[in-house]
C-alpha cells in the first residue's frame, strides 16, 4: 500500500521520463544533505540526556524523538491528495482515515463510528462525534465531504480507486453514492489517500490541519518534517512534545546516526545494516512480515517462457530459504504461494504447490522431459536449434533484487540456462518494449487488505503491472465475480481458487515476503511495527532517556 518506493509501480505508479530526471537530481541533493545532516547532528554534542533535543536553542524539558529513513519521509508537498504524499504523512502522525487496518490487514473503524452497506452503490458512514481538526474545528460529515471532494478533484488515483457519483453530508452521517457497485469501500478508505483534513482552512503550503495526534510545524520537501503534539487530540494526549522525521538517503549515514544517538529510530532499515544492531541490548530490531512480495515475472510473450516447464524449472532453482537468510539477512519470509500467512486468505495450507523446495536436479529433469538438451555440448540447453538464453531485468534502488538475480544466474547456469542480468535505474522503458524474459520486482500486494488489488494489477489479462503478460480467462471471470462478492467466506474461496490457478500455471513467482524492519533505541516504548507498512508515530509512542 515498492519506496525505496521509487520504481515500484504496483505501489507508487510509473515514473515519467521528466519525473525520473527530477528524482535523480533530488537523490543527488538529498545524498549531500544526508551527509551534512549526520555531521551537523554529531556537532550538536550529546544533548540528548533526559529527553533533550539535539536541536540548538530548544527547551531542554521538551520531549523530542528523532526518526531517520532512506525513503519513508520523502514527501514532496504538504498536500495529502498529491501523489503518495498522504502515505508519508501517515507515518508522521498527522493524518488519519475513517477506517484503518488491524494486524491481519482487515479494516476496522477508526474516525468512523459505524457504517452500513445499503446496496453496494450506497454506503452510509457514521462519524465519531468527538474529533476535531488540529485548528480546533470539529470534524463533521460536511467537512469530510468537502475534504473527499477536493481529494477526488486533485487525485487521478482517487478516481481510479473509488467510482464516486456524489457524497452527501447530514450531521455526522456521510453517504457515498457510487457509479458502480463496490463491496470493498471500507478497505479502500483505509488508503492514506483518503485521509481526513480541513480542506477549507488548510493552504497545503505551510498549514495542514488534519485529525492526527501531531501537527506539522516545519516542512522541507524530501528532507525533513517537524511535528508537535496536538493537545486537543481525540484519542488522548500524545506522549511526545515534538518529533523530527529526517530523510537520510545513505544507508551507512543512517546506521551511523542511530549508533551515535542522533536519531532514536531508523525506519525501514535496509537489510545490509541490520546485523550491526542484532544481539545489541541497546537496540530493538522490530521486524514483521508484510504483504510486500519480492517476485519474478515470466514474460510469456517470449518463446521459451511460453513453456510452462521452463517457468517451473526456473522457480525450482530458487533457494527461497537461502535467499531469505543470506541476501535479506533473515528479514524476509520464504514463499511458495502468493499471499503471506498473516492475511485471512494467505498461506499455502490446502493449496497444491507446483514447487515445494529448492530442487535444481528436478528442474533439470523437467527440462529434459520437455525436450531441452545440450546437443552441441556448449553447456547451454537447446531445442529445435534455439538455445535457452534469457534476459532478466530489475532496478537498482533495491539492491537485494540484483543480488537475487546474480544468484539465480549461477543456479540456472548449472542446469543449462544462460541468463543475462541487467540492473537499471528504472525498468519502465524496457517493460514497455517487452525486451525482457524475467522481470524482478517488489511491492506491497494488498495495501488496503483487499486481494482484488493484486489480481487486477498483476494477474488479470491486461493488468497494468502484469509483466508476465499472463492471461487466463477463467481467472479473469473469477476476478470479476470477486468484485461483486461481499460475503467474506465466499471472497476467501474465490481468492484461493485464483491463487491456485496462478500456481498451476507458474504465472509468476513470489519468492519471499519482506519484513518491515524498524530499529530503535531500547528507550522507545509504546510501539511495534505494523504489517501494513502504514503506521508509525501515534499517540502512544514514547521515549524515556
Amino acid at each position: 500500500m515498492d519506496v525505496v518506493h521509487k520504481n515500484e509501480k504496483e505501489e507508487r505508479g510509473s515514473l515519467s521520463p521528466k519525473s525520473t530526471m527530477k528524482k535523480r537530481l533530488k537523490k543527488l541533493i538529498a545524498a549531500a544533505i544526508s551527509l551534512l545532516l549526520v555531521l551537523g547532528l554529531a556537532a550538536c554534542g550529546n544533548a540528548k540526556d533526559d529527553g533533550e533535543s539535539t536541536k540548538a536553542g530548544q527547551d531542554k524539558t521538551t520531549k523530542v524523538m528523532n526518526f531517520g529513513s532512506t525513503g519513508y519521509f520523502a514527501a514532496e508537498t504538504m498536500d495529502p491528495a498529491n501523489g503518495w504524499d498522504g502515505w508519508y504523512m501517515t507515518y508522521d502522525g498527522t493524518m488519519e482515515t475513517l477506517f484503518r487496518l488491524d494486524e491481519s490487514c482487515s479494516p476496522v473503524k477508526f474516525l468512523a463510528e459505524d457504517y452500513e452497506n445499503v446496496d453496494n452503490l450506497t454506503w452510509k458512514i457514521t462519524l465519531r462525534d468527538d474529533v476535531t481538526f488540529q485548528n480546533g474545528e470539529k470534524m463533521t460529515a460536511d467537512a469530510v465531504k468537502k475534504c473527499f471532494e477536493r481529494t477526488y478533484e486533485v487525485s487521478d488515483r482517487a478516481k481510479e480507486q473509488i467510482p464516486v457519483e456524489s457524497i452527501e453530508a447530514d450531521g455526522q452521517i456521510l453517504t457515498f453514492h457510487l457509479q458502480k457497485e463496490n463491496v470493498t469501500l471500507i478497505n479502500d478508505l483505509t488508503d492514506p489517500l483518503w485521509s481526513v483534513y480541513d480542506s477549507e482552512n488548510s493552504n497545503f503550503t505551510d498549514t495542514l490541519y488534519a485529525t492526527g495526534p501531531y501537527l506539522i510545524t516545519d516542512f522541507e520537501p524530501f528532507k525533513e518534517t517537524v511535528v508537535k503534539k496536538y493537545e486537543g487530540y481525540w484519542g488522548g494526549e500524545p506522549k511526545l512534545d515534538e518529533a523530527h522525521l529526517i530523510t537520510i538517503n545513505d544507508t551507512e549515514a543512517l546506521s551511523m546516526a542511530l549508533q551515535n544517538g542522533e536519531i532514536d529510530m531508523a525506519v525501514a532499515m535496509p537489510t545490509s545494516a541490520i546485523s550491526t544492531f542484532q544481539d545489541n541490548a541497546d537496540y530493538v530490531v522490530d521486524a514483521v512480515t508484510t504483504s510486500r512480495g519480492n517476485r519474478m515475472y515470466y514474460n510469456m510473450d517470449r518463446p521459451a517462457l511460453k513453456e510452462e516447464a521452463v517457468r517451473q524449472a526456473i522457480s525450482m532453482c530458487i533457494d527461497r530459504e537461502g535467499v531469505a537468510e543470506s541476501i535479506y539477512n533473515g528479514m524476509a519470509t520464504p514463499s511458495y504461494g502468493i499471499f503471506p500467512e498473516f492475511l485471512p486468505y494467505g498461506g499455502t495450507e490446502g493449496l497444491d504447490l507446483t514447487v515445494t523446495k529448492y530442487d535444481p536436479d528436478g528442474a533439470k529433469a523437467l527440462l529434459a522431459d520437455a525436450g531441452w538438451s545440450d546437443s552441441n555440448g556448449n553447456g547451454t540447453l537447446d531445442k529445435d536449434g534455439v538455445e535457452l538464453e534469457l534476459r532478466a531485468i530489475t532496478f537498482s534502488s533495491r539492491k537485494e533484487l540484483g543480488q537475487f538475480l546474480e544468484l539465480l544466474q549461477s543456479e540456472l547456469s548449472g542446469i543449462g540456462i544462460k541468463l543475462t542480468v541487467d540492473v537499471m535505474e528504472n525498468t519502465a522503458d524496457v517493460q514497455a518494449s517487452g525486451d525482457y524474459d524475467l522481470d524482478c520486482e517488489t511491492g506491497v500486494m494488498v495495501p488496503t487488505g483487499n486481494a482484488q488489488y493484486f489480481f487486477n494489477m498483476m494477474a488479470v489479462s491486461g493488468g497494468s503491472s502484469n509483466w508476465s503478460h499472463y492471461s487466463n480467462p477463467k481467472l479473469d471471470e473469477l476476478a470479476q465475480t470477486l468484485e461483486k462478492t461481499s460475503d467474506e467466506g465466499e471472497r476467501t474461496s474465490l481468492i484461493r481458487q485464483m491463487v491456485q490457478m496462478i500456481l498451476d500455471d507458474n504465472a509468476l513467482t513470489i519468492f519471499n515476503h519482506q519484513k518491515m524492519t524498524n530499529i530503535y533505541s531500547k528507550n522507545v516504548t509504546g510501539y511495534r511495527t505494523h504489517p501494513s507498512e502504514y503506521y508509525l508515530l501515534d499517540v502512544n509512542m514514547d521515549i524515556n532517556k
